[in-house]
């Protein structure tokens, strides 16, 4: 498995650090979206080094959140230490495809660079509506998309992503139960180590709908 997708030893501990350096506004833009509201119950899924968390995510009533690698659950512990050691945040090795908690739990789930890492996106956007309370949103951020308009044909061969259009997206959350869908786009200049630009990064917000029939709900594309 690539560094990239599950980070370990002493070099995922690096590249996690560099990648928290470089994915700063990647962050940021996540939380203009989320609007994370200090009763919020909130969810990430991949995790990495914990420093969403601890930066954009600390005021929030309660934190649960999952990661593939267990180096990197070890690493967004300790980051995340006093929180842990009050019982305010549960950082755990899973996958979103199965995930440890229970129906209706979760006001808000955010995943920051890994849905294009989901072996099961499926399967994963099934469970997370599984856990999100009714009216609950869902935020997911890709700096690569298709939509961006660059050739990714290398990074998705060599690190195994797989990359998704914005209609793609709308369609794979409407078919999961998700309403409301909404893509919206903003561009980096700061990946990792490379220095790249990220024309077109993407960021998807999704609600669980409190009907029966979310279908009925109004598309709201493409502004968050």
């Amino acid at each position: 498995m690539s560094q990239v997708s599950q980070p370990s030893g002493i070099l995922g501990k690096f590249l996690a650090w560099g990648m928290s350096r470089g994915t700063r506004s990647f962050y940021k833009n996540t939380a203009r979206i989320a609007r994370l509201k200090n009763d919020d119950q909130y969810l990430e899924i991949g995790s990495g080094s914990g420093l969403f968390i601890r930066k954009y995510a600390s005021h929030v009533a309660q934190i649960s959140a999952l990661d593939f690698s267990k180096d990197m659950v070890r690493l967004a512990n300790n980051n995340n230490k006093k929180l842990v050691e009050s019982g305010k945040v549960q950082i755990v090795q899973g996958v979103a495809s199965a995930l440890p908690w229970k129906e209706n739990e979760f006001s808000v789930a955010v995943g920051i660079e890994t849905f294009f890492f989901w072996s099961e996106p499926k399967a994963s956007l099934a469970e997370i509506h599984r856990v999100l309370a009714p009216g609950g949103r869902l935020i997911l951020e890709m700096a690569y998309n298709k939509d961006d308009g660059k050739d990714h044909s290398k990074l998705v061969e060599k690190y195994s992503l797989k990359l998704y259009s914005g209609d793609e997206m709308v369609r794979l959350l409407e078919e999961s139960g998700f309403c409301a869908v909404c893509i919206s786009y903003y561009k980096s200049l700061g990946v990792p180590f490379k220095g790249y630009i990220v024309p077109k990064g993407m960021i998807v917000k999704a609600t669980k709908s409190n009907h029966e029939h979310p279908k009925n709900q109004a598309r709201a594309m493409p502004n968050c």
